[in-house]
């Protein structure tokens, strides 16, 4: 019985280990990919990766809510606002005053976020259609906080987008970016740092770990 049962051990370690191995192998392969091509998340999957309470767990939006300083009056960009996981929580927090202006370069993403703006009953936030890289059409110095949750590295020219960020945000304003380790895009905290400097912001904060972090950022002061 003792041999049975240490053999039925040894299988199952066994197949443990090729299943780690194949999901290292996907991963390798998957930031192979990303590396040399930069695409938006498909609108197709912006429900499932939104869903369930994995993300909220994993990189909830409270970490965004703190992040910001989100306070009811306050006007936000969500820059790359997918489904709208985020923008909710962060438009309630900041209501009834304030305003979410929520940028996606999809317009299948804006549906979502529509979808879930009636859900909750939401009406705080304007979504736009807009590539990050391009003008948003939004008026300089406009927002009192800027918000991406695994959108920038994404993006082919992250510094151009961070610079359309700074051109947005107001004098006192600040600019939160979020990671997560398992995202395949995911970048060390001092590489979206040296981006931000290319792009004249300046760290403020940073908090989390390597599994998850979120970094502040300021204007430069001149």
């Amino acid at each position: 019985m003792d041999l049975l049962f240490e053999g039925v051990h040894w299988i199952i370690e066994i197949i443990l280990l090729i299943f780690l191995f194949l999901f290292l192998w996907v991963c390798v392969c998957v930031r192979s990919i990303r590396y040399f091509w930069k695409f938006p998340m498909p609108s197709s999957m912006g429900n499932l990766i939104a869903a369930g309470p994995y993300r909220n767990r994993a990189q909830p939006p409270s970490m965004i809510i703190e992040a910001i300083g989100a306070k009811p009056g306050m006007t936000v960009v969500d820059l790359g606002c997918g489904s709208g996981l985020y923008t909710v929580a962060v438009a309630k927090a900041i209501q009834p005053d304030g305003v979410v202006y929520a940028v996606d370069i999809q317009e299948g993403m804006l549906e979502k976020l529509r979808n879930r703006m009636k859900q909750d009953g939401v009406e705080n936030i304007f979504p736009i259609l807009a590539d990050a890289e391009g003008h948003i059409p939004l008026d300089d110095g406009i927002a009192d906080a800027v918000f991406s949750v695994a959108v920038i590295p994404e993006i082919p020219d992250p510094v151009k987008a961070m610079e359309q960020i700074k051109r947005l945000m107001a004098d006192n304003g600040v600019f939160a970016e979020a990671e997560l380790l398992l995202d395949p895009d995911y970048p060390l905290r001092r590489t979206v740092i040296k981006w931000a400097e290319r792009a004249g912001l300046t760290l403020e904060n940073k908090v989390g770990s390597a599994f998850r972090y979120v970094l502040v950022f300021r204007k430069e002061q001149t």
